[in-house]
Parts: structure tokens; C-alpha cells; sequence
């Protein structure tokens, strides 16, 4: 009894799968018959491309699309408080969605991502009486420890 219900179950999933499968071909095939509908993404071709890994941990790749987008990264492993990390620095170029071309240009490492480019916002300036007491506090001895933590 217990082997005929195995049998009915196998049975079960086997048919809902064929079923899958047809419902799957026939959307395939309809699809097909549409021309006019569009991908969702434009398909763009990948005209140059570098990819160098070297046995001391250096690396540096680079790429162009077919579309004008630009990337190169040029990057080493380092070490910093013992703990083995990553530095590299780059840039990128692409047409935005406004028809504009945009380029940024990065260090990343340690000190975190550092992007640089003309249309990405900035912070403001710091206000000139707290620029001098920053000065003013880098040039005092540090201070006594008195047994206290912070």
C-alpha cells in the first residue's frame, strides 16, 4: 500500500512539472510570435575589456560598452593594525538618463569610498572660527591620563 502511494506521489509531481514545462513553452513561443514587444533592458556589447591579477595581489581591470561607458580600477592588497584589506583607486564615465555624460573618479581604501566628480554634492566649507580651533587643538600635547576611561 505504502509503495502505491509513493507511486500515485512520484506520479503527481512528474505531470505538474509537464504541465509547467508546456505552459512554459507556450509563453516562450508566443513571445516569439510578438515582434514588436521590446526586451525590458537594451542590450549593450562590451567592446574592450582588461582583467590582470597578479601573484602579489595587484590588480587593475578596465572595460568600454558599446554604449560609452568607461570603468579601469587599479588596486593592491595592503595591510593595516594586521588586518589585510584592499586599496584601489579608479574612475568611471556613463550617459545618464538626461542625455548627459557624467564621470567620477575614486579612491577607495582604509579611509573609506572617496568618489570626486562635478555633479556629485559636496559638504560646505567649514566656518573659519572652528577651522582655527581644530588648528589650535592639533598643536596641544595630548592629554594626562588620570587612571579615568572613557
Amino acid at each position: 500500500m505504502l509503495k502505491l502511494v509513493v507511486l500515485l506521489a512520484v506520479c503527481s509531481v512528474i505531470g505538474a512539472q509537464k504541465q509547467q514545462q508546456q505552459q512554459l513553452h507556450q509563453q516562450h513561443q508566443q513571445h516569439q510570435q510578438q515582434p514588436n514587444s521590446l526586451p525590458r533592458y537594451k542590450e549593450i556589447p562590451i567592446v574592450n575589456v582588461e582583467n590582470v591579477l597578479e601573484v602579489d595581489g595587484k590588480f587593475r581591470y578596465s572595460y568600454e560598452g558599446g554604449d560609452g561607458t568607461r570603468a579601469a580600477q587599479d588596486g593592491q592588497q595592503i595591510v593595516v593594525n594586521n588586518q589585510v584589506g584592499t586599496a584601489s583607486q579608479g574612475q568611471y564615465t556613463y550617459q545618464g538618463d538626461d542625455g548627459k555624460t557624467y564621470s567620477v573618479s575614486y579612491i577607495a581604501d582604509e579611509n573609506g569610498y572617496r568618489p570626486i566628480g562635478d555633479h556629485l554634492p559636496t559638504p560646505p566649507p567649514v566656518p573659519a572660527p572652528i577651522a582655527r580651533a581644530l588648528a589650535h587643538l592639533a598643536t596641544l600635547p595630548p592629554p594626562k591620563e588620570n587612571g579615568r576611561k572613557f
